[in-house]
């Protein structure tokens, strides 16, 4: 792989990399702000979001939330 190939690469997955630390940024606020969440300890969901990046942050956003804030 040449450098002209490496920097196409990066070109094309910056934008997923800045959407996943925007998502995880927000899903960790979130949590932050909530008294509680559905089905696990929030402990649990934060290591869920950091861990599971992307997918986690997705998962928590759609199943972790409690009605409450």
């Amino acid at each position: 792989m040449n450098k002209l190939d490496a920097i196409n690469i990066i070109k094309i997955i910056w934008p997923v990399i800045v959407l996943q630390l925007a998502l995880q940024i927000y899903a960790l606020v979130d949590l932050i702000k909530r008294k509680k969440t559905k089905n696990l300890s929030p402990k649990i969901w934060g290591a869920i979001i950091i861990l599971g990046e992307i997918v986690g942050a997705a998962i928590y956003l759609i199943v972790g939330r409690s009605e409450e804030e």
